[in-house]
């Protein structure tokens, strides 16, 4: 593996560095002129990394498919060469991912060589995370494109491509923190829905990608709901759950600590779990559900059961055999632990879907009228009580000779002029959305498809009952319907006991037929518009349509009838269950490409019955029943774990020092050679300068990787002083303002406090700056140019970094 790590990085060096160039170099006319495609194989690691985590695992099997691996490493680093030598550059994402590669393989094969099968080394190995190997999305191109195509397109596409990949990279370093691993997880998966939805890209590449992070997401959500606090550090709640003895959450933080990519944390922590023992993956599950869930799990439960009984007293009474025979259908579709799978699917729905909030932050500029007193006279007076000696010329006066004593006793009034003065305020309100789901009732949204169906909108319907337990200022208005052929009646949410009775009648009813989502869509539309009328404050509208059928959509007239509600942006986003629909992909991506909110989300067969089985809830996070019995021992506990927890505690403030002392070394010497302070490890840097709040220091980094545009620069991308398309110049400068408008993006999702923000976006400029094909010199160069055509991008990443209880934000 050595070897192999060798040449990897020799292919980053560039050309010139690849031992085998000159073969190479003789045979590229002849593999331009073959037509040669470059490919690369990821089957075997795969496969590999499936049967490490497999539960029922055979290390022969391991061992017989490690070399298979091996060899497939090989054969695409050869591959990477080639390319190399025929393109004059270096595939850089495809390198770092066969970098990886290496390290699992090379951690696989110590592992399968160990004595010890309990032994850390083996643990590790059987914990790899499948995100680690998955190829990147961006295809590896060799062909030069032609005079009809736009290679900055190919440049521009890869860097947002990589922009997903980065941020799973950094949600897996991300130890301590179950918060902001949160926030980049779901801002990688918002990235890949985005990408999946206007690209055809490799369907196995999006669904491994879609199912980690889901998988990730609903454990976190699962953590907090056993509650693990997600802002506050992992080995401070350990400590805390410890002095406390409370052993789920001290069950959670360490098997949180486990899962995740800092070796040396998961060792320590999953070396004490597997010491303790115990399974309660199944009673896990079922408590995560009610946790999550609340009175929603009784409420299905019961829905389902009613809804039994009634066809079993149907069959036994009914005269009619066509009314048994429906009632035998029902009993099919709905079976007894239909309930059980619905929550299972609901906690799930979270991770696996993104279809927006029903509340839209808005900043907005309020101004109201403020009365001021003042001296000069106004059309306006007002009594006020007297003050001083200097009210008695304006006083009103009854009897002169208790004056000075109604003064004294706050009984004398003074006159005063009044005048009505702007007072303007800026700040983030929250305005209504309607939300309307059509959901496909026909009879192939059968078994697991319509669990997931009805699961994706229980949660919703959880969601909303939470939110109307705390009443504000505004209107949660949700509409449902379900479709075939014709249209299912509409059912309107706006209050707790209507979200209940939803909840009940999506359960437990059983729904056949074909499918017209023509008429679905245009009539939810309508449905919009009749909204709209009774709450003019609705801030957008959302159409989420849940189908597995290929139906026509006329486009046309679903824009025609969009359009002719002024005002009010209408997203139409899809959920296609178990079969694809290009129409429906299509009428999204024409409505991402606008720069609406509108999501494309297919998920396959085998993810919904993944879905449905809780194998996406992934490990327990409560503690089983031998914590329990720890707990009860006043001191077993404390002899079990309080020496891991110390242990934690101390690797954690030593690799805060370590790093802030490394930083300094290195800044140190690099002053001393004659280097640039800011040339190395700025994300690394930022991110403990957030840490000291070093606001000073912090600011002054992000200033010059994003320098402030100077007043009155123009935003503009047409600058006639521009060099011309397709000069690598002009390359450069789009690819600075893809990337900029990337990390602006990426920042508003990760959210956090100002100092946070403008760490990550330092931290993600540095990661993505070589899948942009720009070093640092060169980004630089271009910030210092062509400020016009970058104007826009740096403003909108300086409004990004600014939290909105940022006292600054006023001056904005």
């Amino acid at each position: 593996m050595n070897e192999t790590a060798d040449r990897l990085d020799r292919i980053l060096k560039g050309p010139a560095a690849i031992e085998a160039q000159t073969l190479f170099r003789i045979v590229r006319p002849v593999l331009a002129l073959a037509g040669w495609r470059a490919k690369l194989e990821s089957k075997a690691t795969l496969e590999l990394v499936a049967l490490l985590r497999d539960e029922t695992r055979d290390w022969n099997d391991i061992a017989a498919k490690l070399p298979h691996a091996e060899k497939e490493l090989e054969a695409n680093v050869s591959m990477l060469e080639r390319v190399t030598i025929v393109k004059k550059e270096a595939p850089i994402a495809h390198v770092l991912w066969l970098r990886r590669v290496v390290g699992v393989l090379a951690l696989t094969r110590e592992a399968v060589t160990a004595e010890d099968r309990d032994a850390d080394v083996v643990y590790e190995a059987l914990r790899t995370d499948p995100s680690v190997v998955l190829p990147p999305l961006a295809p590896l191109r060799i062909e030069r494109p032609s005079k009809e195509e736009d290679g900055e397109d190919h440049r521009l596409v890869d860097l947002e491509l990589a922009t997903i990949d980065h941020l799973m990279t950094a949600a897996r370093a991300e130890s301590l923190m179950l918060g902001r691993r949160r926030r980049l997880l779901v801002a990688a998966r918002q990235r890949l829905l985005e990408a999946a939805a206007a690209l055809p890209l490799e369907r196995g590449g999006v669904g491994m990608r879609a199912r980690w992070l889901a998988q990730e997401i609903t454990r976190i959500d699962r953590l907090q709901g056993a509650g693990v606090d997600p802002e506050v550090s992992l080995v401070h709640q350990a400590r805390q759950a410890l002095t406390r003895r409370k052993t789920d959450l001290l069950y959670g933080c360490l098997g949180a600590l486990e899962a995740n990519g800092d070796r040396e944390l998961s060792i320590r922590a999953g070396r004490a779990l597997r010491r303790i023992g115990g399974d309660a993956h199944a009673a896990s599950a079922e408590q995560s559900t009610n946790e999550l869930l609340g009175s929603t799990v009784a409420l299905v439960a019961e829905a389902i059961a009613e809804a039994r009984s009634d066809a079993e007293t149907t069959i036994a009474v009914a005269e009619a055999e066509s009314d048994r025979e429906q009632a035998r259908w029902l009993l099919t579709a709905i079976p007894a632990d239909a309930g059980a799978a619905i929550a299972r699917a609901a906690i799930a729905a979270d991770g696996f879907f993104e279809v927006g909030g029903t509340l839209a932050p808005v900043r907005v500029v309020e101004e109201t009228t403020v009365p001021r007193v003042v001296k000069h006279p106004t059309r306006d007076m007002i009594l006020q009580t007297a003050e001083d000696v200097n009210d008695l010329r304006d006083a009103l006066v009854g009897d002169p000779r208790t004056i000075l004593l109604d003064l004294a006793i706050g009984r004398l009034f003074a006159r005063r002029y009044v005048r009505d003065e702007p007072a303007r305020r800026s700040r983030v309100v929250l305005h209504g959305e309607v939300r309307v789901y059509v959901l496909d009732g026909s009879t192939s949204m059968w078994g697991t498809r319509a669990r997931v169906r009805d699961a994706i909108l229980v949660a919703e319907l959880t969601t909303l009952m939470r939110r109307l337990e705390t009443p504000r200022n505004v209107r949660c208005t949700l509409f449902y319907r379900y479709f075939n052929t014709k249209l299912g009646p509409v059912h309107r949410v706006q209050t707790i006991a209507e979200a209940k009775d939803a909840i009940r009648q999506v359960v437990s009813a059983n729904r056949e037929g074909g499918t017209n989502i023509q008429l679905a869509l245009a009539s939810s539309i309508a449905q919009i518009a009749e909204a709209r009328a009774g709450d003019p404050d609705l801030a957008r509208a959302q159409i989420v349509l849940i189908t597995d059928g290929e139906a026509p959509v006329d486009e046309a007239a679903l824009v025609a009838a969009r359009d002719a509600i002024v005002g009010l942006p209408i997203g139409v986003s899809v959920i296609a269950i178990g079969e694809e629909n290009p129409a429906l992909r299509g009428l999204v991506a024409r409505q991402r490409a606008k720069g609406e909110a509108a999501f494309y989300h297919f998920i396959e067969q085998a993810d919904c019955e993944a879905i449905v089985a809780g194998e996406v809830l992934g490990d327990a996070v409560h503690a089983p029943e031998t914590w329990a019995r720890l707990a009860a021992d006043p001191r077993a506990l404390d002899d079990e774990l309080g020496g891991l927890v110390e242990e934690l505690e101390q690797i954690d403030r030593r690799r805060d020092h370590e790093a802030l002392e490394r930083l300094d070394e290195e800044a140190r010497a690099r002053v001393e050679v004659g280097l640039e302070h800011e040339a190395l490890c700025q994300g690394e840097r930022a991110r403990f300068e957030a840490l000291r709040k070093d606001r000073v220091a912090l600011e002054a980094r992000f200033a010059r990787w994003f320098p402030p545009p100077a007043p009155g620069t123009p935003a503009r991308v047409d600058d006639p002083a521009l060099p011309a398309p397709g000069t690598p110049e002009r390359d450069d400068i789009d690819a600075v303002v893809c990337a900029l408008a990337s990390v602006a993006e990426v920042v508003a999702l990760l959210g956090g406090s100002t100092l946070t923000r403008r760490a990550d976006a330092i931290d993600l400029i540095e990661r993505i700056l070589p899948d942009a094909r720009l070093t640092p010199a060169s980004y630089r160069a271009v910030l210092r140019n062509f400020p016009v055509p970058i104007t826009s991008s740096l403003r909108a990443l300086h409004d990004a970094v600014v939290s909105p209880g940022d006292p600054r934000l006023g001056d904005r």
